[in-house]
């Protein structure tokens, strides 16, 4: 990242959309991996429900604005540890530990048994390191002029 890029501050739109499709990476992984390896968790989950569910749109709304906060996570510590994937694994560690514990708290609270959320925490830590590297990757190129792609002087 130039310096003149990280002195002008967050470029928001950037940050926007490639935490969008950060968030949109991580709601289709993190659906197959809770299909494949967490059954228990989620039929825990759905009989222990004593309100009326928000629906699947909440929770995708929920897993974009994820995505975008670990997209500007990445561009925030960018400019110390440098870019690229190492840079953003540990933005999407930080992104993982942040929604492991809060999601530990059901767990603790007596919500879920404590053994239902292990395989699940595994899981979704891939999930979580594909999207974030995939987000902060296409955070990178957007910025890039053409001429440079392709090049040109």
């Amino acid at each position: 990242m130039s310096q003149e890029r990280s002195k002008r501050g967050t470029d928001w739109i950037r940050v926007v959309l490639c935490g969008v499709v950060a968030g949109v990476v991580w709601y289709l992984l993190s659906a197959l991996s809770l299909s494949l390896f967490a059954q228990d968790l989620v039929a825990i989950v759905e009989r222990g429900g004593s309100y009326p569910r928000l629906g699947g749109a909440f929770f995708f709304v929920v897993d974009l604005m994820m995505g975008i906060w670990a997209i500007w996570l990445y561009s925030a510590i960018a400019p110390r540890y440098g870019n690229g994937p190492k840079t953003a694994a540990i933005a999407g560690v930080a992104w993982w530990t942040i929604k492991s514990l809060q999601s530990a708290k059901w767990a603790g609270l007596g919500f879920l048994p404590r053994g239902a959320a292990l395989i699940p925490l595994a899981t979704t830590l891939v999930a979580v390191l594909v999207a974030s590297v995939l987000g902060a990757w296409l955070y990178d190129r957007v910025d890039r002029p053409v001429s440079k792609e392709l090049g040109a002087t």
